[in-house]
């Protein structure tokens, strides 16, 4: 008798517990799978690898398609439906399918529980074992989900929506609202998968099509609908453009978000939108406007990853900056707690346990308790993918809190790794401030890798606010 659903549901749950336990610990990912595979018999290698890295479905079938991509092997098959089949045991992978789930999870077949036929482009990381097809690793081509493609991607996407639109007329209909709300999940999910100034275009564009549906009158339920889906894409572009360092427009965008949020009787997005502007108003350093926003981002917050989101995000960095260290140290406990009891997984735009100790590690920084901050930075770097933008941020973090125990040459050459790892478009604004405020750091110290840290630091591009193809909706 197989497993029943309600059994794989829990068996999901337990093994998002071991992963969250062994990112704390600081385990590698082979031993949160051994751990996984340890306590919980019934599930397959090939699924315990998926969980260990903390990847949907969806994901992993978007990371074999990039290895696909870079390999010239054409486009693959697989879905998430024989994604599953294979990680139940109710059909087995062929050789190909092996050899990239095996450079996607960076294992080798047998560790996978799969055969493996060895073909002439697999990627050898060294005696016996499998390396990352895409770049430095296949979990990070450039710190992405699908960095190959994904301007492509997103083409295919609203070239969809315009599509079912000229099939259903300018008042669109069923078929468009579902290809919106696909959009929205989409850029949600795979928000690092293009620099910011690609993706804010698109998702700019996207929302002038609503936009457009919008004045043509639709009826009340349908109008309701399409503003729920303006608000997200407000808070798409609000939240990018403070990437781009275009913190007025992304003042505007968000509070938009949260207007329609209000009409449309959407919580979340509330939550969200608010939560985002306590970042900005952090940034800014005006830190009491940050505690405000974040204190009423926090009261809507409905779930315990919602609330573990708006501790870390918007209230516990502001608090450890006022030198506040006891409210901060007590806002981080509530926030481990509430990410410890937590059952849903990471949703849209992701927020999970890397990027709680990527916000605790900074808080440790910002209260000058520099272990705290190594301690943290270290283990959010582990459950990250090499070269995405959390794993930027903290490295960035760990190399100012090497600058603070006197290393400052090793604390430039981390800094020199990250640009070395993530190309210029795609360093975000956040980013930039930590490399320029790490640039700081280590000025006042002579040595080879403190002038090249400084000298690439300077001649970085100026990121370019992107071109905007729509208005907001509140005349709608």
């Amino acid at each position: 008798m197989g497993i029943s659903r309600r059994r794989r549901a829990e068996l999901a749950r337990a093994g998002q517990l071991i992963r969250r336990r062994g990112q704390r610990a600081g385990w590698t990912v082979p031993e949160i799978v051994a751990r996984i595979r340890r306590e919980l018999p019934e599930v397959s290698a090939l699924e315990a690898w998926r969980w260990a890295y903390g990847w949907s479905r969806p994901q992993t079938v978007q990371q074999v398609t990039g290895y696909y991509q870079d390999h010239d092997l054409g486009v693959p098959g697989l879905n998430c439906s024989m994604l599953c089949r294979y990680e139940h045991g109710e059909i087995a992978p062929g050789p190909a399918y092996a050899e990239a789930f095996a450079a996607v999870y960076q294992a080798a077949p047998g560790e996978l529980g799969l055969a493996s036929s060895n073909p002439s482009w697999a990627v050898n990381r060294g005696p016996g074992g499998y390396g990352a097809a895409r770049g430095t690793a296949a979990t990070a081509r450039n710190g992405d989900l699908m960095a190959n493609g994904s301007s492509g991607a997103l083409q295919a996407l609203r070239d969809s929506i315009a599509l079912g639109l000229e099939a259903e007329g300018p008042a669109g209909g069923s078929g468009t609202l579902a290809s919106l709300h696909a959009a929205v999940d989409y850029y949600g999910l795979h928000y690092s998968a293009s620099p910011p100034s690609v993706l804010a275009t698109e998702v700019h564009q996207v929302r002038h099509m609503v936009n457009e549906i919008l004045a043509q009158g639709p009826p009340d339920n349908v109008r309701a609908e399409l503003r729920q889906v303006a608000g997200w894409l407000s808070a798409l572009v609000g939240n990018l453009a403070f990437h781009l360092d275009d913190r007025v427009a992304a003042r505007v965008h968000l509070v938009t978000a949260q207007r329609l949020a209000t009409v449309v009787g959407d919580r979340w997005l509330e939550c969200w939108a608010l939560g985002a502007q306590a970042m900005i108003a952090n940034e800014e350093g005006h830190y009491r406007d940050a505690i405000a926003l974040g204190g009423r981002a926090h009261e809507l917050a409905d779930t315990q990853l919602r609330k573990a989101q708006m501790l870390a995000w918007a209230l516990l960095r502001p608090t450890a900056a006022l030198g506040d260290r006891r409210e901060a140290t007590r806002i981080a406990g509530r926030a481990e707690d509430a990410m410890d009891s937590a059952q849903e997984l990471p949703g849209r735009f992701g927020f999970d346990q890397a990027e709680l100790t990527l916000h605790l590690a900074e808080a440790g920084l910002l209260a000058g308790d520099a272990g705290q901050a190594r301690a943290y930075a270290q283990a959010s770097i582990r459950a990250i993918p090499k070269g995405r933008p959390g794993w930027a941020a903290a490295m960035l973090i760990l190399a100012r809190g090497e600058a603070a125990r006197g290393h400052q040459g090793d604390a430039a050459t981390l800094g020199v790794q990250v640009l070395d790892t993530v190309a210029a478009e795609r360093l975000r604004a956040s980013t930039r401030n930590r490399l320029s405020a790490l640039v700081d750091d280590v000025s006042p110290v002579a040595a080879p890798s403190v002038t090249e840290l400084r000298e690439r630091a300077r001649a970085l591009p100026a990121l370019m606010p992107a071109a905007r193809a729509s208005e907001e909706t509140n005349g709608h």
